[in-house]
């Protein structure tokens, strides 16, 4: 079986195709990721609607950087990824890393990763927003515990769609649906 950083138990969500369009396609990929209203500088008066999309796309980006960190390793038991996961995109991440502790392999190298906010409710000061990225996970490897390559296999680029949700005025990511190599 190929596999990468994503892991296994992503695929699970990716097979079931927990989250679509409601056409029954994967999220068709941003065009360009415009800049976050942060970029505004900081005289720049946010809605709440701005800060929510801010906040969830910094917890997506959060949430990347702490996977790739903790893969790296194998610590599945490593308790930053809570910072910005919860519900069953933790539970499936933790378990993607275990699998690889489990299997005498860490990921090295990094996905690619950009998100998008397409959808934010209530609109006027969501609690709930949806990130669409399309991410290249081609360099984001598994290797042995002797150093070598687990697979050369190259990877390729996944269809993303994560749902943030505020809870107790933090975002976390609480599902993560990563498609299949080539959905994007």
């Amino acid at each position: 079986m190929r596999r990468r950083g994503w892991t296994v138990a992503l695929l699970v969500l990716f097979a079931a195709g927990a989250c679509t369009d409601g056409s029954g396609d994967p999220p068709a990929p941003p065009a360009s990721v415009a800049p976050s209203p942060s970029d505004a500088g900081p005289s720049a008066s946010l809605t709440p609607a701005e800060i929510a999309e801010r906040d969830a796309l910094t917890a997506y980006r959060g949430m990347w950087e702490d996977w790739i960190a903790i893969a790296a390793t194998g610590d599945y038991q490593d308790p930053r990824l809570a910072r910005h996961v919860s519900g069953e995109a933790l539970s499936s991440i933790y378990k993607a890393v275990y699998a690889n502790q489990r299997d005498g392999l860490v990921a090295r190298g990094a996905p690619t990763y950009a998100g998008s906010v397409t959808a934010a409710e209530p609109a006027a000061n969501p609690d709930r927003i949806t990130i669409v990225d399309c991410s290249d996970g081609s360099s984001w490897l598994n290797y042995r515990a002797d150093g070598q390559l687990e697979d050369n296999e190259p990877g390729g680029r996944h269809a993303i769609q994560a749902l943030a949700l505020k809870n107790s005025n933090t975002w976390k990511i609480d599902v993560l649906v990563i498609q299949e190599v080539g959905t994007c």
